[in-house]
């Protein structure tokens, strides 16, 4: 295992595409602290650069392993498909950590002031959020990345992937911000607005589908990605108006449910990732 990490390490040091995504994430986390600067509020838009580095760098470093037969060549020297799937996973998950630092770094350093106040209490939880939906869209990648012989399929498939993780956590939390009833207003023919009659809200999702469109919300990486932004908003003006941030609307989800369910999907794709390669016709 020490030794398939090595090469794994040796051969991301020298792919271009490896520094190349680096000063991606490094860009994105200039662009990211310049505008909390001029508008202190989170946004997950500046994410989006890290989140395509570290999409496209894996699913090409991983299907190159195909393409020039290094896969192969590993199996053929002895080592089992096991070792082989899990010192990738773990090289991935190195890269994506270190995506993720260059993407943070920056934005810390030129909000430092403005970040201080929240404390640990409210960063913490943010931070360790982040690390594991990392580790869970990083699992995702390897497992597509390791079972798909092609790499354009493979990169492919990992972008539409993660495409279809952020629509579908927008389109799940937008269905489940509907309200159970709504009110229509009338405005007369001197501008003065009427309340009429409440009716239930024909979008408003209930009963067992809404238990299962707040489970799908909470595993999918994309959706707690958009709930720490939400947490770290609410805190940030809570603590502008001298409130308590541990009172903030999605704390709870943020600080225990939220990491549970990634640390799930994460050993669950592994684990079947892990299944699919290693039945896996390599030839």
């Amino acid at each position: 295992m020490i030794a398939l990490l090595s090469t794994n390490f040796f051969r991301i040091r020298r792919d271009l595409l490896f520094w190349l995504a680096l000063c991606v994430c490094l860009v994105g986390g200039i662009a990211f602290g310049m505008g909390f600067r001029g508008t202190p509020a989170f946004d997950d838009f500046y994410a989006f650069p890290f989140f395509v580095a570290l999409c496209a760098f894996l699913s090409l470093f991983l299907g190159r392993e195909y393409g020039d037969g290094t896969l192969r060549n590993k199996v053929t020297a002895g080592y089992r498909r096991g070792q082989i799937y899990l010192a990738y996973l773990l090289a991935s998950l190195a890269v994506g950590l270190l995506f993720l630092a260059a993407f943070l770094l920056p934005f810390v350093v030129m909000n430092a002031a403005a970040l201080a106040p929240l404390g640990a209490k409210v960063l913490g939880p943010a931070l360790v959020g982040m690390v594991l939906l990392c580790a869970a869209l990083v699992a995702l990648f390897t497992a597509i990345s390791c079972c798909v012989s092609l790499w354009v399929v493979g990169a492919l498939a990992n972008l539409g992937l993660w495409f279809f993780l952020m629509f579908g956590a927008y389109q799940i939390e937008f269905a489940l911000g509907q309200p159970a009833y709504v009110t229509e207003y009338y405005t007369d023919t001197q501008g003065r607005e009427y309340e009429g009659e409440t009716t239930p809200n024909p979008h408003y999702l209930g009963g067992t589908l809404r238990v299962v469109a707040e489970g799908v919300d909470a595993c999918l990486p994309n959706g707690q990605m958009n709930r720490i932004v939400s947490y770290l908003t609410t805190c940030l003006s809570l603590q502008e108006t001298g409130l308590d941030p541990e009172g903030a609307e999605l704390y709870q989800e943020v600080r225990f449910r939220d990491p549970l369910c990634a640390l799930a999907v994460t050993a669950g794709v592994t684990a079947v990732g892990l299944t699919v390669f290693r039945k896996k016709d390599l030839k």
